[in-house]
């Protein structure tokens, strides 16, 4: 960490080729000094990102979920720790996106292929020139580094310490606002925002940990006065736009927010015309709003822009479900598969669509059109089949579509899954293997520790199943099944409830 906390330094590396992150992670992992995390895409490492503390960012500029211009533009714009190093990668950077990458604030950039040496050298350099500001800012990086890690007693501590010892800053109060949130000073961490706007009424962050700071704590309205200034500052946040505009429709009976709503929404397709994000949520506000064929007209727009995602055609499908007319759906993607009978992402779809109309048997032929060699779709099939199947009573077949899910995606959830299918066949043996992969996966999950209990319980096992039911029990108090499984067990009454006979079978949730 900075300031020689650490003797390794923590590099985040982005970019959407494995084989790239794999050759990063090999080149600082071999020099000894670095502590390196990696991400495929920046929408992934801009999250952890909001909840780590870094000393070094490097990511390429082009990747299919976000790009570097978007990481870059995040780190600057935030109120904490927007000062570290970023280094972009890239095999075909333009004269625009050099201008860009600087406007933006880029430390550096390197172009692919590279050296491992020169690389090195480029980080070296440029983590140079930040590790030695003035020591006001030594002491704020080193605060926010504490805030970063959770400590935040600590991290208040040395924000006091900086505001008294130095000139407060912008970026020192809303250190310390951020941080007394967290330790649930609400009051005195708003006060230290209006103080940080005083100070520097253009420091757009300020505004922006103000309106989060609300936003934290369920207060939407309040904060929209804070989102509003942010934006009119630093326009280019479409994501922030479109929570603006969720607000005023959630008050949509305050006169004029629906307007204001949609505002925002054009104003973010300006910067962004192609998000499919932003297009169907712009689809969905004019389609509930009544003006259903400008809400049809955005699904199509994102479809066109986005025609390797079938989102819009989902939501668009959805629409006229709600709507009461299932049929248009079904001959939305009819229409489709006729002009090009190829599509079988389309296929997919319109399976959806008839699960959710109960119709299953043909979703489930539909599903069975879809070649097993049509990979990227591979997983959703499976999962629909499964789902569908069990609707159906279809359990053996549910099971092998579940299994096949387990092993593609071995989460804990799908693991639980399979489980759950082989308690329906009362074979509780099977069962119980699958529970124990995803309690293993998953200590924390009330319901899986309880279906364990419930595993053990039917197999005679009467301490195991104890013991799963009192660790559901401490997860979750009020979990209702585990109460009443404890009580039949025990052979004690159901507290503030009569006495459940022991005869009663485990009921699996």
């Amino acid at each position: 960490m900075p300031d020689g906390k650490s003797e390794h330094l923590r590099v985040v590396v982005i970019d959407d080729q494995l084989n790239m992150r794999k050759a990063l992670f090999r080149i600082f992992d071999k020099t000894g000094n670095y502590e390196v995390e990696d991400f495929g895409n920046a929408k992934e490492a801009i999250a952890w990102l909001k909840t780590h503390a870094v000393d070094l960012v490097i990511t390429d500029i082009y990747m299919s979920q976000g790009d570097g211009f978007e990481v870059l533009a995040y780190i600057r714009g935030r109120a904490m720790q927007n000062d570290i190093p970023v280094l972009f990668i890239s095999g075909e950077a333009t004269k625009e996106d050099i201008v860009r990458s600087v406007d933006l604030g880029v430390s550096d950039y390197i172009l692919k292929p590279f050296e491992a040496q020169d690389i090195i050298q480029k980080a070296e350099s440029i983590y140079a020139k930040y590790k030695n500001p003035p020591e006001n800012i030594k002491k704020v990086r080193f605060a926010e580094s504490l805030f970063f890690n959770e400590k935040y007693a600590e991290a208040k501590k040395e924000f006091l310490i900086i505001n008294e010892k130095f000139k407060p800053t912008a970026r020192s109060l809303i250190g310390l606002a951020q941080t007394e949130a967290k330790l649930g000073n609400i009051t005195d961490a708003l006060e230290l925002v209006n103080q940080a706007i005083e100070i520097n009424s253009m420091y757009y962050p300020a505004y922006a940990a103000g309106a989060d700071i609300l936003l934290g704590n369920k207060k939407k309205v309040e904060a929209i006065p804070f989102l509003v200034k942010e934006l009119k500052i630093n326009g280019k946040q479409i994501h922030r736009r479109m929570l603006l505009a969720d607000i005023y429709i959630e008050n949509i009976k305050t006169p004029g927010n629906f307007d204001k709503a949609i505002e925002q929404m054009k104003l973010a397709l300006h910067d962004e015309p192609t998000d499919e994000t932003l297009l169907l949520r712009y689809a969905e506000m004019l389609w509930n709003s009544g003006n259903k064929e400008k809400g049809v007209h955005y699904c199509l727009k994102a479809r066109r822009q986005n025609p390797e995602s079938t989102k819009s055609l989902m939501q668009l499908a959805n629409f006229y479900i709600q709507d009461g007319h299932p049929i248009k759906a079904v001959n939305m993607f009819s229409d489709i598969l006729n002009k090009s009978p190829n599509q079988y992402d389309v296929y997919l779809c319109r399976a959806k669509i008839f699960e959710k109309l109960n119709e299953n048997e043909k979703a489930i032929a539909d599903l069975n059109k879809i070649p097993k060699t049509i990979v990227v779709l591979r997983l959703e099939v499976l999962k629909a089949k499964g789902r569908i199947y069990a609707k159906m009573g279809k359990i053996p077949d549910a099971i092998a579509a579940c299994e096949e899910v387990a092993n593609m995606e071995p989460t804990a959830d799908n693991l639980a899954r399979v489980g759950l299918l082989f308690i329906r066949l009362k074979n509780y043996r099977s069962a119980l293997g699958w529970y124990e992969q995803s309690t293993l996966m998953d200590p924390d999950h009330s319901k899986y520790t309880y279906n364990l209990g419930c595993c053990y319980e039917a197999l005679k096992d009467k301490k195991k199943a104890i013991e799963c039911y009192e660790r559901s029990l401490k997860l979750d108090p009020n979990g209702k099944e585990t109460i009443v499984a404890l009580a039949r067990i025990k052979g004690t009454p159901v507290p503030n409830s009569k006495a459940v006979s022991k005869a009663n079978p485990p009921k699996a949730g």
